[in-house]
């Protein structure tokens, strides 16, 4: 589902609101046995019985976008006609799809997807809180990885210093949190030692909100290398307009364990 994250990118990521209501409300989660039947596309299976799965945690380039093809083939490599184990939590999104890590064997679909850049994360709570780590983990290996969504353009990894120079476009890019500072209507991620000109991550209220709703503190974040994907605008100096966890990948692993 490309075109989500590039909606996402261009209407200052609210196409994160819109993906909130496919899903469910819930967090319970339980195991299923199943044979995928069908391969939809990059993100989504049908099971036995005619059930359709949406890997959670993931967003797959949609039909006719580039590599959705290349994403859907590698998804029917994994999982057509295979036995899977579905840990889902709860039953359905209001399209009737479950929503579950699909696993074959002791291997996470939902992460060698990410892992090769054939999708791009997306948390939405409260589902996504149980799988936020393995996520976040998982993307940015793919992102480093400069493969599959990587390779486009838009996803392209910039060194924060540069950001300036993709003003208006969709950018993923790359440095360390120095510092982070509380106004009052937002929260700023600081790259650099001057907020004026330097890059900064933004955070208002609602992406506040969604960084609590899946147990992530910001604040975590502060003196470690990340990616920050969006779209760049200037303010000051560049910045992202961050909606979730989701658009702030961390470099290094150990941040991974604060997430519950």
């Amino acid at each position: 589902m490309i075109q989500h994250a590039k909606k996402l990118f261009i209407s200052t990521l609210a196409g994160i609101i819109v993906l909130t209501a496919s899903f469910v409300i819930g967090q319970d989660v339980r195991f299923v046995r199943e044979t995928v039947q069908r391969v939809i596309d990059g993100d989504t299976v049908e099971i036995s019985g005619g059930d359709r799965v949406r890997l959670l945690g993931i967003d797959a380039p949609e039909k006719g976008e580039p590599i959705s093809a290349l994403a859907t083939d590698r998804l029917k490599v994994l999982t057509a006609s295979r036995f899977v184990t579905l840990e889902m939590c709860e039953d359905r999104d209001i399209y009737g799809r479950l929503l579950a890590t699909v696993r074959v064997d002791s291997s996470n679909i939902n992460s060698i997807m990410l892992t090769e850049g054939m999708a791009l994360p997306m948390l939405i709570p409260p589902c996504g809180r149980p799988v936020a780590g393995d996520v976040l983990e998982a993307a940015v290996q793919g992102a480093l990885s400069g493969k599959g969504i990587y390779s486009l353009k838009e996803y392209a990894i910039v060194p924060h210093a540069e950001a300036g120079e993709h003003i208006g476009e969709n950018s993923v890019v790359r440095g360390k949190i120095l510092n982070l500072h509380r106004g009052k209507k937002a929260l700023q991620l600081n790259f650099g030692v001057d907020w004026k000109t330097d890059f900064t991550a933004v955070l208002f209220r609602e992406g506040q909100q969604r960084f609590r709703d899946l147990g992530i503190d910001p604040a975590d974040l502060v003196g470690f290398e990340v990616l920050v994907i969006g779209k760049v605008k200037r303010y000051n100096g560049p910045e992202i307009i961050v909606r979730g966890p989701d658009q702030i990948l961390p470099i290094e692993n150990t941040i991974f364990n604060n997430i519950k």
